[in-house]
């Protein structure tokens, strides 16, 4: 009888020992499923950070390239900038042992720069019998205001829309709290929304601002999007030589509706010179242009203030890849004369705002 309570007894105990070997175990296996997955997270992020390293010294060359291949388009052709040159050419790519980078620059000039529509646009040497003669239109408010308002029409914004959104972009940018209009929109309008905030009173800091602003929709955001700009400047000029076919609706916008939008893709599809036109005197020289201008009192004069042939502002939108890394970066540049072109902003993520 005792011999079976010490075999049971011990059976126990060789049970418990079970137990307690198959729980440590268990910890074990389960404290290096731990170790395991907070070792790839660090692997990981280690070798992210490392990548970004190595694609921002990739990026630092690529813009010396950059910079070198403008240069020298610049000095061989002062005065203009025109789709023919190096710089200008998409979709270039540079393979590497370790990498392949690709991307393209374009003309940040090529667009509607909505920190701008505070400039005044008056024509020069104006004769008090031309001012007497200008378009009502023209007479309305500030021309780069009513471009603005022009594309938003063109896009799609019924006339109500269209004026509260340019008119809440000009009370934003403006340093007083006085609504331009009841179509505007100030501190109080914006404090009392679901995300309550203040206007800038000062220039926008990117395009993608202007989804903020009162009366804009999503919708109408995508379609404008290719043909606005955020500068850090408040000049209103358009570089026209190097605006898309697929802009045709600003071009419409800066002829005050004069000319279709037929016109207006058949003019930058195949109406551009293989190498620019020279100044805005011969922009405004062709037929379509012309015939425009002449339609609107007052239209040609401004148009002058606002059209340019050269650029002094341009972004290289750049993807460098390893294996099945990705990494994009949007490097801006101001151009200061001929000869100098510097890198004013650096900016990673999506290459497209």
């Amino acid at each position: 009888m005792m011999g079976c309570r010490l075999s049971g007894a011990l059976k126990r105990k060789r049970g418990v020992a079970l137990i307690m070997v198959l729980v440590a175990v268990a910890i074990m296996v389960m404290s290096a499923a731990v170790i395991t997955v907070r070792f790839n997270r660090v692997f990981f992020v280690t070798r992210n950070a490392l990548d970004y390293q190595r694609a921002s010294w990739y990026v630092d060359g690529i813009e010396g390239i950059i910079r070198k291949y403008m240069i020298d388009d610049f000095r061989k052709t002062k005065g203009k900038v025109y789709k023919g040159m190096t710089w200008a050419q998409p979709n270039q790519v540079v393979p590497l042992d370790e990498a392949v980078i690709a991307g393209d620059v374009h003309d940040e000039q090529a667009c509607l720069n909505i920190n701008g529509l505070l400039k005044e646009v008056t024509p020069d040497h104006e004769t008090p019998e031309e001012r007497d003669n200008i378009d009502s239109r023209l007479l309305n408010g500030r021309f780069p205001v009513l471009v603005f308002r022009e594309l938003l029409v063109n896009m799609g914004a019924d006339e109500t829309q269209a004026e509260t959104v340019s008119d809440s972009v000009v009370d934003w940018l403006d340093a007083d709290s006085v609504m331009v209009s009841a179509y505007g929109a100030e501190d109080e309008f914006y404090a009392a929304g679901k995300m309550p905030h203040v206007t800038a009173n000062g220039r926008f800091y990117e395009k993608s601002e202007l989804r903020y602003i009162h009366g804009m929709t999503p919708e109408l955001y995508r379609r404008i999007e290719p043909m606005i700009c955020a500068l850090p400047t408040d000049d209103f000029v358009v570089s026209i030589n190097m605006l898309s076919y697929r802009q045709a609706p600003l071009l419409q916008a800066m002829l005050m509706g004069q000319i279709s939008l037929e016109e207006a893709v058949d003019l930058l599809r195949t109406g551009i010179p293989e190498y620019g036109w020279d100044s805005y005197a011969g922009f405004l020289r062709e037929e379509t242009i012309n015939n425009a201008v002449q339609s609107m009192n007052g239209l040609r004069g401004r148009l002058q203030k606002i059209i340019t042939t050269n650029s002094s502002y341009f972004v290289a939108n750049v993807v460098v890849q390893f294996d099945d890394e990705k990494f994009a970066f949007r490097s801006r540049f101001y151009r200061d004369g001929d000869t100098s072109l510097k890198v004013y902003q650096r900016l990673r993520g999506e290459l497209h705002e």
